[in-house]
């Protein structure tokens, strides 16, 4: 009866390995994928910046904006910062802007982590999270693309390597539209 408990667990996981993604089990991470956007148009974002500028979305029309809310406990947040960094170095001199927003954290909180990494991309405040609500954001890190009309296009929950051919295609693509748009 053991032996035959012991096969079954071990067929079990053979059947359950073969489901999963490949390279999952090998601690190879994938990144979370892109999905259209349902939910309407960009749900209001007017926030304070570490550095004490104002950033009001709706100002931002003409522009395509990559909105990333975020925290410092959030470890794939923390992996997936560096690549926000490349990302607007990359699009530097370009219609484009990331939004770091910070989920529910103080200002000390969040800037030292900003300070500790050198990071230059803008990153807001929303400590009351009503932002986040807003957004309906369910966990962490969650990212919107928003194009250059001010519409939310796609999104992603998880980590993801956004300066990666994929992410800057999908990006390019955004910055096409609006250049054919004139905008």
């Amino acid at each position: 009866m053991l032996l035959l408990g012991r096969r079954l667990a071990g067929a079990a996981f053979v059947l359950f390995a073969a489901l999963l993604p490949a390279g999952v089990l090998a601690g190879a991470r994938e990144d979370a994928p892109l999905k259209p956007w349902k939910g309407g148009p960009a749900p209001r974002l007017e926030l304070e910046a570490l550095d004490g500028r104002k950033f009001d979305l709706a100002a931002m029309r003409g522009r395509v904006v990559v909105v990333n809310f975020w925290a410092t406990w959030c470890e794939p947040c923390l992996a997936e910062m560096p690549s926000l960094e490349r990302l607007r170095e990359k699009m530097r001199g370009r219609p484009f802007e990331v939004l770091a927003v910070n989920y529910g954290e103080s200002e000390e909180r969040a800037g030292g982590y900003v300070a500790r990494q050198k990071l230059t991309l803008p990153v807001l405040l929303d400590p009351e999270k009503r932002t986040a609500a807003a957004w309906k954001v369910g966990g962490l890190p969650m990212t919107f693309l928003v194009d250059a009309r001010g519409q939310v296009r796609q999104w992603a929950f998880g980590e993801r390597d956004w300066s990666a051919a994929p992410s800057v295609k999908v990006i390019e693509g955004l910055l096409g539209e609006a250049k054919r748009a004139g905008s």
